[in-house]
């Protein structure tokens, strides 16, 4: 496009007024103008004021635009560089070289020209001549007569002169040998198109600009998902099972010309060429993409479900973090969502897993992008053990060198706080990982640095009353419009299923069920999440918190929380039978439970939530209680009553005892974890504390 007049081809000059030589007054004027003007104007100048300029003294005239000559398009010449003008491809020295001209895979029969010298490719030799290919789409005959005796094989690359085109479609082409010559790549001229409006142009070619967020070869195409500003697209080029321009990698800015098609379904360009921009093109490109990025990733806050002064002092940090995950999805960043196992942890994370996913199908064409880009993970530890960064570390750095991925955003939930989770996060941070907690366990500063944000309520006043579930649903509703009904029964459950007390318990009573049923759907995510071990299982997860059929989600429930039961009071009634129970000197009572011995190994309910229904049973008949159940390694403990601060006597602990001790969680709910030799000294320790408050 001519810059100078913006394509228009013609341009506005401002001249003085020839009827009033500039004054803007009425003085005379010729009469023979009197058919020209209209009522207005003669009634200016009935009122001494030129009609023509209408008093300004100037008349504005249009000329053709002399640096385009009237055709709006300006650019370089494809051989020297230099400033052409007109719409051509060469300058007028280039001209005069000898040069060919190549066909991009966009161009199409109206593109060839008469007598004009191409470069082609041959692809046979036949009885009638050679078959030459001028681009993926067109090619021409030379005919055996017109061929040398010189040897051609297929693959060669030669020059030819397009001798006719007959209507139906056949090029005839001659053999010209060519010396030194120049190469005049073409390519076709088709509209630009922004992704969300790919959807009118079905079965058509259309341009396509952006930038370059995911690569997938596959045995067939190669996947190009390219960003900008209103979307992304699933761009596929073909090149036999090949890595199509191998130059073309993640965040390169591109312009690809293809067909708009549909693939089951979903929109899909098949490129017929594609190229790196560089330069001023491409930092136009990049820039609006990221303008308008920064515009639709700004959340919209529509208020708390509740009224909290934690949660509104929690509001900025929590507007930064939806923003950052609404960023990822736009630019095709690996979000993974890593939570605990428990109710509160899922409920978490599946409120994370549906506003992203929802968002995701908003902002890309292609349906799969769900999968790839959001992954929901269970921790069966309460913090991001090596154990499980391993798997999401070597994942990541496959998909990466596979299809390009970029590094994940990780997000951890119910867990994430603690000096423990450290070692994870910088091993992540080493490969250019980013990492967000939302946690409600009391943090540990240490961790702050290595996060990039860290929503947590001890941080603003409050308590592990706001539980997960409850931050990561207000959260979601900033991210994607998911329906208010589904965020307060997850931050419902994840109340109940956390024993969390004070005003979080406003979202019990805007539930739609009462605290029993919330009590049930909390026991069948954790009996069913038990047994799945290390999977998600979205669907049936989704199933059972009620975002799938209202019908089934309830037979689910009632079987799953009979069987989970069942496994309770067994294992109850075992495990009271090895129960130690001690009145310490200062009124507290002291249970202590040998979970490795009366309980059954890989069964439900696990030695934390067996630990904690022997003690709401015991916590009915003492007022101030600590349970802890043990085992090898392990202490987990329990309290009612009794104003523990758990992360402090688990560093105590590690200071007094040389026995590896780690651990911590809410300040009166929490675990241990220690040598296996030393668990005497350890326990007879912690004891021994719980004896001095």
């Amino acid at each position: 496009m001519c810059s100078f007049c913006g394509g228009r081809g013609y341009i506005e000059v401002e001249k003085s007024c020839e009827t009033c030589r500039g004054s803007g007054k009425a003085k005379s004027f010729d009469p023979k103008i009197t058919a020209e003007l209209s009522e207005e104007q003669l009634k200016m100048f009935f009122k001494g004021i030129c009609g023509v300029c209408k008093g300004t003294g100037k008349v504005k005239i249009v000329e053709v635009c002399k640096e385009c000559r009237g055709s709006g398009k300006a650019g370089k010449c494809k051989i020297c560089g230099a400033k052409i003008s007109g719409g051509g491809d060469l300058c007028n020295t280039c001209r005069k070289k000898p040069h060919a001209y190549k066909l991009k895979n966009s161009c199409g029969i109206e593109d060839v020209k008469l007598n004009r010298i191409y470069v082609g490719t041959i692809s046979a030799i036949t009885d009638i001549g050679a078959i030459v290919n001028l681009n993926k789409r067109l090619r021409g005959l030379i005919h055996k007569k017109n061929l040398p005796d010189q040897n051609f094989e297929e693959g060669d690359e030669i020059t030819v002169k397009v001798t006719g085109i007959r209507l139906t479609g056949e090029i005839d082409l001659a053999l010209h040998p060519m010396k030194d010559y120049a190469v005049v790549e073409i390519s076709k001229s088709v509209q630009h198109v922004n992704v969300i409006e790919l959807g009118d142009y079905a079965g058509k070619m259309v341009e396509v600009r952006g930038i370059v967020t995911h690569v997938k070869q596959t045995a067939g195409p190669t996947v190009f998902t390219i960003l900008d500003e209103t979307g992304s697209i699933n761009a596929a080029a073909f090149e036999g099972g090949d890595r199509a321009y191998p130059e073309i990698g993640v965040d390169d800015t591109v312009r690809a010309v293809g067909i708009v098609k549909r693939r089951d379904a979903a929109l899909q360009l098949e490129v017929l060429e594609m190229e790196k921009l560089l330069g001023e093109e491409a930092h136009h490109v990049r820039k609006k993409v990221e303008e308008e990025i920064s515009r639709r990733c700004k959340p919209e806050f529509k208020g708390f479900l509740i009224e909290s002064d934690v949660l509104e002092s929690l509001k900025e940090e929590m507007m930064n973090v939806a923003m950052e995950l609404k960023k990822a999805v736009y630019e095709s960043r690996p979000i993974i969502i890593r939570h605990h196992w428990d109710a509160d942890g899922t409920c978490g994370g599946v409120a994370l897993e549906v506003a992203l996913t929802k968002l995701v199908e908003e902002v890309h064409l292609d349906r799969e992008a769900k999968y790839y880009l959001v992954k929901r993970k269970v921790s069966r530890a309460p913090f991001y053990e090596l154990e499980d960064l391993v798997r999401d570390l070597d994942e990541s750095l496959e998909d990466s060198e596979k299809f390009g991925d970029k590094i994940p955003l990780v997000v951890l939930v119910d867990n994430g706080s603690g000096n423990e989770d450290v070692p994870a996060i910088r091993q992540f941070l080493t490969f250019g990982a980013d990492v967000i907690t939302i946690d409600h366990h009391f943090p540990d500063d240490v961790v702050d640095s290595y996060l990039l944000y860290h929503i947590n309520p001890h941080k603003a006043g409050g308590d592990s009353n706001y539980t997960s579930g409850v931050l990561c649903a207000e959260l979601a509703r900033m991210i994607s419009q998911v329906p208010d009904t589904d965020m307060i029964n997850l931050a419902a459950i994840s109340v109940v299923g956390d024993r969390a007390e004070g005003e979080v318990e406003a979202y019990i009573e805007l539930s739609d069920k009462n605290r029993d049923e919330l009590a049930d759907i909390a026991l069948a995510v954790e009996y069913e999440g038990f047994y799945l071990r290390f999977r998600s299982a979205s669907n049936i997860i989704h199933e059972i918190l009620g975002l799938g059929r209202k019908d089934r989600q309830q037979k689910l429930v009632n079987m799953l929380c009979s069987y989970a039961r069942a496994s309770i009071e067994e294992q109850v009634s075992t495990a009271m039978e090895g129960l130690r129970i001690q009145i310490l000197p200062n009124g507290i009572a002291l249970a202590a439970l040998d979970v490795e011995n009366y309980a059954k190994k890989f069964t439900f309910p696990p030695p934390g939530k067996l630990t904690g229904e022997v003690h709401d049973r015991l916590k009915q008949k003492y007022s101030k209680i600590v349970t802890i159940g043990y085992g090898p390694d392990f202490a987990v403990i329990r309290s009612e009553g009794v104003e523990l601060d758990i992360p402090r006597i688990v560093e105590e602990l590690r200071q007094e005892v040389n026995a590896g001790v780690d651990g911590g969680g809410h300040l009166v709910v929490g675990s241990l974890k220690f040598v296996q030799a030393k668990r005497k000294d350890v326990l007879a320790r912690l004891a021994a504390k719980i004896g001095s408050l």
